[in-house]
């Protein structure tokens, strides 16, 4: 079993290399080409804010420059885009990283030299075999969820 989940990991750090998967934040126009309405809406309200700030006698120049910082920043922000690492732990565990990552194990293919890596291997019990050539039978492909669940079930990926 130690064998499959290395292998797993060694797939997982492939991966990870070839998506640059490093937990970097890199600047990336993504954000700007996908959502352009937030971006617009975002200098609307900007513009609104100002045009309340100078017909507002309570308000003024420091109220004007800290929304314009704010603005700013968060501008900057929204251009920073993070590849975050496919980790093996992460595999059937619900938490934050769920919510940014998605549960990628679950539609994320093992490759083929992967999954004869592990039918080679002479420990891989019959069972595990079994249930990955049905499932390449079945839907031509096999992805981390379908290894782990065959391999180890519903134990917790961290401990195994």
């Amino acid at each position: 079993m130690d064998a499959i989940k290395q292998i797993l990991i060694d797939e997982i750090a492939l991966l990870n290399r070839e998506e640059r998967r490093d937990n970097l934040p890199r600047f990336s126009l993504s954000f700007l080409k996908n959502h352009p309405g937030l971006w617009a809406v975002m200098y609307l309200c900007y513009g609104l804010c100002v045009a309340l700030i100078f017909t507002t006698e309570m308000l003024g120049w420091p109220a004007f420059w800290f929304a314009t910082v704010f603005v700013l920043v968060m501008s900057v922000l929204m251009l920073l885009d993070i590849n975050p690492k496919y980790r093996f732990e992460d595999i059937d565990a619900l938490d934050l990283r769920v919510c940014y990552n998605g549960e990628w194990y679950y539609i994320q293919p093992v490759r083929e030299q992967a999954i004869s890596r592990i039918l080679s291997l002479p420990e891989t019990p019959e069972r595990v075999k079994s249930g990955i050539q049905r499932l390449l039978t079945q839907k031509g492909e096999v992805d981390f969820y379908d290894v782990y669940y065959l391999t180890w079930g519903h134990q917790e990926a961290a401990r195994v």
